[in-house]
């Protein structure tokens, strides 16, 4: 999962008390903010397991302490990203354009901002992009199978967008299309980077009112949502607990 900002992330999910949807990425994300707040290692631990109880009471610290002692090795080893925005120019969104279809437009943009995201983490990444493929395809919002997928990737190689590690083994690749120039379009999140292409474009999409997240709109009829599905179920849920303590 890729979080620009990674102290303001993990405040909102200290907040919260959430581990998210991957808890492994939460707590060595919130591992590295209690070690940058110069906490030891074993005062870390104290409040890493603090935090896992208020998201869920009836977690077994036993049970999670590989999972914790893993998170806190994850953290001693790398610094935390804490960059606001990374910048599109309007070269790059021109060159995007001439990509025949939307799909490959997208999938395109997405590796120019993730590429651009490993930049901030490490200079020495310039253009490499070393996510997962499936993790990739999410943040495109594209939903078509393996094959398929592996036809996007050739095409974008043969229109001289991407290259291939020479490495055997090693999936990851290097966007080649990144060019200096007048700043166009500002990523302030990676949710749904496909969707922020297409409202680029001026395709019909909304902003969640609570998470920020861009989502397509599937019909003009009707009132326009306030809420990515997401959250709408987050609150759904809290109304109807909140209610129930009520009654």
């Amino acid at each position: 999962m890729v979080v620009l900002n990674e102290t303001k992330w993990v405040e909102v999910m200290l907040k919260d008390k959430s581990l998210g949807k991957k808890p492994f990425e939460t707590l060595s994300r919130v591992a590295r903010y209690y070690l940058d707040a110069g906490l030891t290692k074993k005062e870390a631990r104290s409040s890493i397991e603090n935090f896992l109880i208020l998201c869920d009471p009836s977690a077994s610290v036993l049970k999670w302490d590989k999972t914790i002692s893993a998170a806190l090795l994850r953290a001693s080893k790398s610094k935390a990203v804490n960059a606001d925005k990374i910048y599109i120019t309007g070269k790059e969104t021109e060159k995007i354009k001439t990509l025949s279809s939307k799909q490959l437009q997208r999938l395109a943009f997405t590796l120019l901002c993730i590429a651009k995201y490993w930049k901030e983490v490490n200079p020495e990444f310039d253009g490499w992009v070393f996510n997962r493929d499936s993790e990739i395809m999410s943040m495109a919002n594209i939903n078509t199978s393996i094959k398929r997928q592996g036809l996007l990737y050739h095409a974008l190689k043969e229109a001289g967008f991407i290259r291939f590690s020479k490495k055997i083994d090693n999936t990851s690749v290097k966007v080649c299309f990144i060019e200096d120039g007048s700043p166009i379009l500002e990523i302030r999140s990676f949710k749904n980077l496909g969707y922020q292409y297409l409202k680029f474009l001026g395709e019909p999409c909304f902003e969640c009112q609570k998470c920020g997240a861009i989502v397509k709109i599937r019909s003009e009829t009707g009132r326009r949502p306030k809420y990515c599905k997401e959250c709408a179920i987050k609150i759904k849920t809290k109304q109807n607990t909140d209610q129930s303590m009520k009654s």
